[in-house]
């Protein structure tokens, strides 16, 4: 997995590409920590994101709770197999995703 940041119009995005499992969720949730709280509003963009474990869900799951009392996390352009994760797991009606 690798992430990609950048800003755009003002607000972080987070774009990582590949997997997000228990290997590479340590450095997805420190970088969501890091701009979370360096921000008020974050994008996590998963339009790279092939499949995400558990893990992952747990630390989108932390990544909104983090947001939470600010502008939020928006999270846009999950692919099929991981919009299916997300409504199986009742994520996809908790998040706001775009």
């Amino acid at each position: 997995m690798t992430i990609k940041v950048y800003e755009e119009n003002g607000t972080s995005v987070i774009a990582p590409e590949g997997k997000i499992d228990h290997v590479t969720v340590e450095e997805f949730e420190a970088k969501i920590t890091e701009l979370g709280n360096a921000n008020d509003s974050l994008i996590l963009d998963m339009a790279g994101v092939e499949y995400v474990s558990s893990a992952a869900l747990r630390a989108i799951l932390n990544a909104n709770d983090l947001m939470e009392g600010k502008s939020g996390l928006v999270i846009r352009n999950v692919n099929n197999k991981v919009m299916e994760i997300l409504r199986i797991t009742g994520f996809a009606g908790y998040l706001d995703i775009r």
